[in-house]
């Protein structure tokens, strides 16, 4: 990310436990992008069967948002997950990486009984600092 934002884990709280700092401080300059929850579901009504498959559905959906932005995955300051059906940490990482690159905003997993609909399995929410008009 640019100067717009500073990401930080403080020593004096549990270090992060995966690919995410525990704070994001974003600058006064910067605007901010506030997705709606995505899900797994492509453009073309596709909706994977897979927890995993969605997920990556669900990466690309906010990197397209991002992109349509003028804005990129560097520019996430904090994600939102809420997951029904549960990934193992280290693949959830593995694949976020493989869609956003080496970033770690401040982020939130939140398991749920349910989403909009049965067949989604996931959905996330990104805030981002966009550079100034």
């Amino acid at each position: 990310m640019t100067d717009l934002v500073e990401f930080n884990s403080p020593d004096t709280v549990v270090p992060p436990y995966g690919a995410y700092s525990h704070a994001a401080v974003v600058s006064a300059q910067a605007r901010l992008l506030f997705t709606s929850g995505q899900v797994g579901e492509t453009r073309d009504g596709v909706i994977p069967p897979t927890v995993e498959e969605q997920y990556k559905v669900v990466l690309t959906n906010i990197a397209n948002t991002l992109a349509a932005n003028g804005a990129s995955p560097a520019n996430i300051v904090k994600l939102t997950t809420y997951l029904v059906t549960p990934i193992a940490p280290a693949r959830m990482r593995a694949i976020r990486e493989e869609v956003f690159g080496d970033i770690k905003p401040a982020a939130t997993m939140i398991p749920v009984p349910k989403l909009a609909a049965p067949e989604y399995f996931v959905e996330m929410e990104a805030v981002a600092a966009l550079d100034p008009c």
